[in-house]
């Protein structure tokens, strides 16, 4: 990774940390002063590097983790910020990120509502957190896991 890409990834979190959502390749050519193509490369390159993973349009940041940059039922909550997270441990992360929290999702098996709270690093809910794909194996298809 070079320092440009540092740069791409860099301004890529701060942007989720700030407005809950991922920047898009026009915002960030602005931020960072680069051509829109530049960015987009800085991005297909990130993504190859397992840093993000882009939509199929190869531009549009899908995860950035934790951060989900797509709707998902996995709802991180510090005060009145509300990221979208890729799973139970990724909303955990980002209310680490930040502070005391709320992660809201839901059952897979049930559709219950489940959630969990943090607060001084301590997690308590009314669930188990199950990972279905062992972590050696998320990149092997990354959207399911």
């Amino acid at each position: 990774m070079d320092d440009f890409q540092r740069a791409v990834r860099a301004a890529v979190y701060a942007a989720f940390g700030d407005t809950t959502r991922p920047p898009t390749p026009d915002e960030l050519s602005s931020a960072l002063g680069a051509p829109r193509e530049t960015i987009v490369a800085a991005l297909r390159a990130l993504a190859d590097e397992h840093i993000f993973v882009v939509m199929p349009d190869g531009e549009t940041i899908w995860m950035a983790h934790p951060f989900s940059g797509v709707p998902t039922d996995v709802v991180a909550a510090v005060g009145a910020k509300r990221w979208f997270a890729n799973c139970v441990w990724d909303g955990l992360s980002i209310i680490g990120l930040f502070s005391d929290g709320r992660l809201e999702t839901a059952s897979p098996a049930t559709h219950q509502p489940l959630v969990f709270d943090v607060a001084d690093g301590v997690v308590t809910g009314e669930a188990i957190v199950h990972f279905l794909v062992p972590p050696h194996r998320f990149w092997d298809d990354i959207h399911y896991t």
